[in-house]
């Protein structure tokens, strides 16, 4: 009798060990569909965040204008969790926490407290209130999209990273 209980003990150990295996790889692939907010370019992209300065081209659905100078409102990640930039207007910083698959989780960005002229003070309050929905990412050589689950809430342009720190 005991030999049978732990020869069914075993069976069943060797069941499990097997049954864990397909999960854990399939959980490991990336969605291809560049759409699904839990895409990543092979190899988790994270990589790019760090790589680019991220010129700021759309904040909650709303188009914003490129001025090409300090004053553009971008984003700049620094490893392993910072972030800083402009809104337009005033500087931000704050940090950031990858989680995988694609989901990112901004902690309260800080920014300075100049008195912004229109247009760029509504462009401020748009571009700040969808930084602080932010779940997920998706990101390119070029692009960057931050979603708050399946809506893009700001896209950016890549330029060269710049010095800033």
């Amino acid at each position: 009798m005991l030999t049978k209980i732990l020869l069914l003990n075993t069976a069943l150990l060797a069941a499990a060990c097997q049954a864990t295996n397909p999960t854990a790889n399939s959980a490991a692939q990336p969605s291809a569909d560049p759409a699904s907010p839990a895409a990543e370019p092979p190899g988790g992209g994270s990589e790019k965040l760090f790589a680019h300065r991220w010129a700021l081209t759309e904040a909650a659905g709303q188009p914003v204008a490129p001025t090409g100078d300090a004053s553009e409102a971008h984003l700049l990640f620094f490893p392993p969790s910072r972030v800083t930039g402009s809104t337009g207007c005033n500087r931000l910083t704050g940090s950031f926490e990858l989680t995988g698959g694609g989901q990112v989780k901004f902690s309260p960005l800080g920014t300075t407290r100049m008195m912004c002229p229109e247009p760029a003070a509504a462009g401020e309050t748009r571009f700040v209130q969808a930084m602080a929905t932010v779940k997920s990412y998706y990101v390119t050589d070029e692009a960057l999209e931050l979603r708050d689950g399946t809506t893009v809430v700001a896209r950016f342009r890549a330029t060269p990273a710049s010095p800033e720190k």
